[in-house]
């Protein structure tokens, strides 16, 4: 018995240990991500838990919404982020970002057919709010350091993207509209 209970206790702490689901990330544009998001909010991250999800463990988090740039205006979203730690298991995804308790982010977001709400294009969608020199908010998200593609599947480097909120507000509506190209 105490054999059964050492092999066991070694297979679960190889499975913790063991890399789960590599990501290649599909390289989405500012641009694109405004059309394909289902929303787009501006709002400060509470994590609440993680919890499995079939065979995925999701790190939940309770977005407050003080803005909302894209779709409909709520209070409250509540965010599926694929990694976390839940029954003692930990699971982690390249390209997933880990957000910060009480960080104010901008979210492209999408809903998917169950209704469970994620970050496009994992980090690609996650930027930070902060301020510059003169202390107006910019958005800021560092270039994605895992494997990326182009449309035409070729590899490619991400950049970093840092721009003013307020021209992210102007910008949402106009690529909205057709006004900016890709």
């Amino acid at each position: 018995m105490e054999k059964l209970f050492k092999g066991l206790a070694t297979c679960m702490v190889c499975a913790t240990l063991a890399p789960l689901h590599g990501s290649t990330l599909l390289q989405l544009s500012l641009n694109d991500m405004i059309r394909k998001s289902t929303s787009i909010v501006h709002g400060t991250a509470h994590r609440t838990y993680s919890a499995f999800h079939g065979s995925m463990i999701y790190s939940h988090y309770q977005i407050q919404v003080s803005e909302t740039l894209k779709g409909s205006s709520v209070s409250q979203i509540d965010l599926f982020v694929p990694g976390g730690v839940a029954g003692g298991l930990q699971q982690s995804y390249a390209g997933s970002p880990s957000l910060v308790e009480g960080q104010d982010y901008v979210i492209f977001l999408w809903a998917s057919k169950s209704g469970v709400t994620q970050i496009i294009g994992l980090s690609q969608g996650l930027f930070a709010v902060t301020a510059n020199s003169t202390g107006q908010p910019i958005i800021v998200r560092a270039a994605a350091s895992e494997t990326m593609l182009n449309a035409s599947g070729q590899v490619v480097m991400d950049s970093d993207i840092k721009m003013l909120l307020s021209d992210l507000r102007t910008r949402v509506p106009q690529v909205l509209s057709g006004k900016v190209g890709p």
